[in-house]
């Protein structure tokens, strides 16, 4: 023969498309990052502020909401075939987020804008903390919802309900693991429930809203309203 098999129509295209969506997460994510430290709100009644160190709400909340969103738009399109554009997609989301470090160095420079070894590693940590550690997290939770033995929509609630309380009562990175945790059990969740990944985006939102926002200020506060 002197052909050559080139596989399945268009599988090629597959991790190209995965990766450049996952890029543009990434990237969208990096921008409003750099955005909220430099010129974001602050609020004394609700003890909020977005400015400074507090702009890491932005990847902390938006990307579980990516991982979600381009995971089971990926798995309902190639259904078996999704393990590879799956893992484009999320290395292209994490390549996207390591930009924070290096734009913030370039686009507001401390003395000069000379980007250093330095600003790319603080990037690729940020990638890494921010996507990385939220995907390995979701993975095998994703992967239980979307076998046999994860066909359960009671344990679909109670994972949510387990997001929250990671958020709660786990110091230091419980917000970072409880949006593993949101971010698999909401693809798997898609998954089984075909259609309705809008209404799975707002539960999304709405669990990480409480995780870094309602939680810290009961916390902070208890259940007494702010005044404003």
């Amino acid at each position: 023969m002197t052909g050559r098999f080139t596989g399945l129509p268009g599988f090629r295209r597959i991790p190209r498309m995965g990766f450049i969506a996952g890029l543009i997460w990434g990237l969208l994510i990096a921008a409003a990052t750099i955005a909220l430290e430099h010129y974001g709100p602050s609020s004394e009644p609700l003890h909020v502020s977005l400015s400074g160190n507090g702009a890491i709400a932005a990847p902390i909340m938006l990307v579980p909401l990516a991982i979600f969103w381009g995971w089971s738009s990926i798995a309902n399109a190639y259904a078996g075939r999704s393990v590879v554009p799956i893992a484009a997609y999320t290395l292209a989301l994490l390549l996207g987020v390591s930009a924070i470090g290096p734009a913030d160095a370039y686009f507001f420079p401390q003395n000069a804008a000379v980007l250093d070894v330095n600003d790319f590693l603080g990037g690729l940590f940020q990638g890494i903390l921010f996507v990385g550690f939220v995907a390995v997290v979701a993975a095998p939770i994703y992967w239980v919802l979307r076998s046999r033995i994860g066909q359960s929509r009671i344990l679909i609630w109670l994972l949510y309900l387990v997001s929250i309380a990671i958020a709660a009562f786990v110091q230091g990175f419980g917000t970072i693991v409880a949006g593993g945790v949101v971010a698999g059990v909401a693809s798997g969740h898609a998954w089984q429930r075909q259609g309705g990944r809008m209404f799975i985006g707002i539960i999304v939102i709405v669990i990480m809203a409480l995780a870094v926002f309602g939680i810290p200020y009961v916390v902070a506060n208890g259940l007494s309203a702010p005044r404003f």
